[in-house]
């Protein structure tokens, strides 16, 4: 029996679908822009909102409940990235988080440093390690594009990373061209000379399955708008340098992973939509007809 696929049924999950521009149906080409929002996201992070936010660590229902939602989301999005919940940390978007990382990582770069960097990645790969090398003294140094093939060329890898090169950032995939780049390649090259290796994976990330270790990689993010979440980034960081990481953060933020690199309060709103429908052990104690949670100790601690 031949089994197909049914779009409206998919296209009916993505409300902006059903938006109409002078009286005709939309169509959205700025991919840049990322993908629309499924209604799952959408609906976790309005219920979010509705129930009453809070910040962490305290012991009334809005702050466990918004602990609970960051705990399931990070377990979530380590699964999705192939790390341990742990290791990882939300931000504003993938610049943002990359930008806090390079700081972190070049506070022992100096004039003997070397970095490497791709003419095939997004800006947001390259300008952070750039700026930072160049506050640090250090020299950057380039993986070029085959004009012909859009790939890059890695012909003369070994003599690019070298035993002054302190960090490799490369892209999965390229949002320009969507050409996948060997990163295992690129990373196998890194671990050789003890470089960290910075991976890019916003483009790839809705397209192919993803495993952190199984790249070589130390860092991959991506970003959750662009496969039906909200504008939330998303890091997995391997745990010894994570820990390692002397982050910028106020001094009484924690120390500890991932909490150091998520200063301030986070979009716990954001956060809800990255994994949807909240499922913890809680939530299903039980409802009462308008769908809020009973049952448990949650009365019991006030609001």
């Amino acid at each position: 029996m031949q089994q197909t696929f049914d779009v409206r049924a998919v296209r009916a999950e993505f409300p902006a679908l059903s938006r109409l521009h002078a009286g005709r149906p939309v169509v959205y080409f700025d991919g840049p822009g990322g993908s629309q929002v499924a209604r799952p996201s959408i609906e976790a992070m309005t219920r979010y909102m509705e129930r009453g936010g809070a910040n962490l660590h305290g012991v009334f229902p809005t702050s466990t409940e918004t602990e609970e939602i960051l705990a399931e989301t990070r377990h979530a999005c380590a699964a999705f990235l192939g790390a341990e919940p742990d290791e990882v940390a939300f931000g504003a978007n993938m610049t943002t988080l990359t930008l806090a990382i390079s700081r972190a990582l070049s506070r022992n770069w100096d004039g003997n440093s070397e970095i490497v960097v791709t003419e095939l990645d997004h800006r947001a790969n390259v300008d952070p390690w750039l700026i930072a090398a160049e506050e640090k003294g250090a020299r950057a140094r380039w993986i070029p594009v085959n004009p012909e093939t859009l790939t890059l060329d890695l012909s003369d890898i070994e003599e690019k990373i070298t035993s002054k090169t302190k960090l490799v950032a490369v892209g999965l995939a390229s949002n320009a061209v969507g050409t996948v780049n060997d990163v295992a390649a690129i990373a196998e090259r890194a671990r050789e000379v003890g470089a960290v290796v910075a991976v890019d994976a916003v483009h790839a990330a809705p397209h192919i399955p993803i495993d952190r270790d199984a790249l070589g990689a130390d860092v991959i993010t991506c970003s959750a708008y662009k496969f039906f979440g909200p504008h939330v980034g998303v890091t997995a960081i391997r745990r010894e340098l994570f820990e390692a990481m002397e982050v910028h953060k106020l001094d009484p933020a924690p120390s500890h992973i991932p909490d150091k690199l998520e200063t301030g309060t986070q979009n716990h709103e954001g956060i809800a939509g990255v994994k949807g429908p909240w499922t913890s052990s809680r939530r299903s104690a039980g409802r009462n007809p308008a769908g809020e949670v009973f049952g448990g100790d949650a009365d019991s601690r006030g609001a």
